[in-house]
């Protein structure tokens, strides 16, 4: 679950986000981990789901959210999904 109170130093300026993609022919749903450079948790959340290009029965949850510096650590720039 994500700590929605802790907002880093400078503000929030990314998402980390869990997506735990249901099974259907396996006995084991599959999580993924993504980074999403947008400062909205709203459209960090779909800006992953068009970039994993999931269905609506996937469960997405935002983990924490990113500092500046973290974000320009992982080389991404506003708007960009990178998968963890």
């Amino acid at each position: 679950m994500s700590n929605k109170a802790f907002v880093p130093f400078g503000g929030v300026h990314g998402w980390l986000a869990d997506l735990t993609v249901p099974a259907k022919k396996r006995a084991v749903s599959s999580i993924q981990s993504y980074y999403a450079a947008e400062p909205d948790e709203w459209r960090a959340l779909a800006a992953i789901r068009i970039h994993a290009d999931i269905s609506n029965d996937a469960e997405l949850v935002p983990r924490r959210a990113l500092s500046m510096r973290e974000v320009q650590s992982l080389g991404l720039k506003r708007g960009q999904v990178r998968s963890a």
